[in-house]
């Protein structure tokens, strides 16, 4: 099997490449964290500029038309630089569920200004209580007149502060139901704080939040199926960050250690530390392989899709953390310092972890889906 990429997909890694480059230092990431979006808003309009907040919307809708291949070249890139722009909550979820949806008022009204840069988006699924899991959830609407009231609450919604519209989960009658809420409605409060990798994040709150009867995304019925296809894509590509950010740990270790010397020699050359280096290095090969399996059985809609999903995200999230602290104990004292970005990418391995599900979380799905309620 031929897992070349193809002309246009080596374009677009390129592209991305260059410009994470020449605009994503450590330096400038750290200001881009510091701004009060939390991110940069001109780096963001250069991504929608360049047409990246286009790739995986369908072109029907304004976007690119690409495959969860291409979106996962854009999140490994975005991994090896540690990126802090919203483009997961905004694009992979807050979008991709609008374009997924058959709601075309809401698809015009918000999803040109999304691809554009002007539209910030979010996704509110967990609860205190959810645990990963998409019906576990007490969020609640009810009809109203020619609406609906929206009550209950969400935590750690990802560009959750700066969103203008939050696609939120609530049951409406026997069905989980999926509303597009304008940030701006009565009713919606939200509380801000940061992850610990320095990604905004918020709770939100409805209070007898009233909505207009064109507010839902798709019928109830179909709602389940759609939000667990975009949260499978979005898993692939979380994988496929976490895999960047692990190349470059390795990286920065294999460089730090032919330059620090002790005794008189680097330290690379030192057999032991080599053996460590040659663990990080197959970690981060295996990661790899089994991005590259769920991308195909994930592509052709094999029957073991979500399994391969599964072990991805465990893997990612057990060895990911496993190469960052290798690189953290390999580069010393250095490697807990703000000079060095090494502590940042072993945050931000430890947030991806936890994301979608951690990896002792996704074990128990793999093997769910494996064998069922025996196992």
């Amino acid at each position: 099997m031929d897992f070349s990429l193809s002309d246009e997909q080596q374009l677009l890694k390129d592209s991305v490449d260059k410009y994470m480059l020449e605009r994503y230092s450590s330096e400038q990431r750290r200001g881009y964290m510091n701004a009060e979006a939390g991110f940069s808003t001109a780096v963001w309009s250069d991504f929608a500029e360049l047409g990246w907040l286009t790739v995986p919307l369908p072109e029907a809708l304004g976007g690119y038309g690409g495959s969860v291949v291409d979106t996962s070249l854009l999140m490994e890139a975005f991994g090896r630089a540690a990126v802090v722009e919203p483009y997961l909550g905004t694009i992979l979820l807050g979008a991709q569920l609008l374009a997924g949806g058959n709601n075309a008022t809401l698809q015009a009204r918000y999803l040109e200004e999304i691809l554009s840069g002007q539209c910030q988006a979010a996704f509110a699924y967990l609860e205190r209580r959810s645990r990963h899991q998409l019906t576990a959830i007490d969020s609640g609407a009810e009809r109203q007149g020619e609406g609906f009231v929206l009550n209950g609450s969400k935590s750690l919604v990802l560009n959750g502060m700066a969103a203008d519209v939050i696609l939120v989960t609530a049951w409406l009658e026997d069905a989980l139901a999926l509303f597009a809420v304008p940030a701006d409605s009565a009713g919606l409060s939200r509380e801000a704080f940061q992850l610990m990798d320095g990604q905004a994040v918020a709770n939100l709150r409805f209070d007898q939040l009233t909505l207009a009867t064109d507010s839902l995304v798709c019928e109830p019925a179909d709602s389940l199926a759609l939000i667990q296809r975009v949260i499978d894509e979005a898993t692939i590509a979380v994988a496929a960050q976490g895999l960047g950010a692990m190349e470059t740990l390795l990286k920065a270790t294999v460089e730090y250690s032919n330059t620090r010397k002790q005794f008189g020699q680097p330290i690379g050359k030192f057999q032991a530390l080599q053996h460590r280096m040659v663990d990080m290095y197959t970690a981060t090969q295996q990661c790899r392989s089994l991005l590259v399996r769920a991308l195909c059985s994930h592509s052709a809609g094999e029957p073991q899709a979500a399994m391969d999903i599964a072990a991805l995200k465990s893997m990612v999230g057990k060895l990911g953390r496993g190469v960052a602290e290798e690189a953290v104990q390999l580069h010393g004292g250095m490697g807990v310092t703000e000079e060095l970005s090494v502590g940042d990418y072993l945050k931000r391995l430890m947030v991806i972890d936890s994301l979608f599900g951690d990896s002792a979380w996704q074990r128990r799905r793999f093997a769910e889906l494996r064998y069922g309620d025996a196992a």
